[in-house]
């Protein structure tokens, strides 16, 4: 079982949540429900992700320039749960070894309840391999009340390939 590492989310809460009227992003791509976009952060941080929503529920994955982790967000228009609040959950992609981590609580722009973990530099290689690859996402959240969610990847390897170069275009 892998383990993710929690970066200093208290920092990352003000700059990570994006809205297109605050920040400066545009959508670059689309495949299926997935989407890549680029541009700024609210303060003005490069940044490029991935992101699906559907169903109330959003799964993000962002890089922001400078830093040694991407940025895993989930939300849903459902949840209760407070800013800074701990969420143990596992993550896996199809069959692959689970990804275990542990959520902050954030909420977006929108108020829409959220968490938030990163994940190493030295492990971006393997989660974007099982990203592109997988047909689902299921994320447990583990001693919660919080029912299990999945989320389909088909599109996945399409956006993963321009996510990537927008990440390495990034100034």
């Amino acid at each position: 079982m892998r383990s993710t590492t929690i970066g200093a989310v208290s920092a990352l809460a003000a700059t990570c949540v994006l809205s297109t009227a605050w920040a400066e992003t545009h959508v670059i791509s689309q495949s299926g429900a997935w989407q890549v976009f680029g541009g700024t952060t609210t303060k003005g941080r490069p940044v490029c992700g991935m992101s699906s929503s559907g169903n109330g529920r959003y799964f993000g994955v962002k890089y922001f320039s400078g830093d040694d982790t991407i940025t895993i967000q989930l939300g849903s228009g459902t949840w209760k749960i407070e800013d800074g609040a701990k969420q143990k959950l596992k993550m896996r992609l199809d069959n692959n070894s689970e990804w275990n981590a542990t959520g902050t609580g954030m909420h977006f722009n929108d108020g829409d309840a959220g968490m938030e973990f990163t994940i190493n530099r030295k492990e971006l290689d393997e989660f974007m391999r099982e990203f592109r690859a997988s047909a689902i996402i299921r994320v447990d959240f583990t001693g919660s009340n919080a029912k299990p969610w999945t989320t389909s990847l088909a599109g996945t390897n399409a956006v993963a390939t321009v996510f990537s170069n927008c990440v390495r275009d990034l100034k």
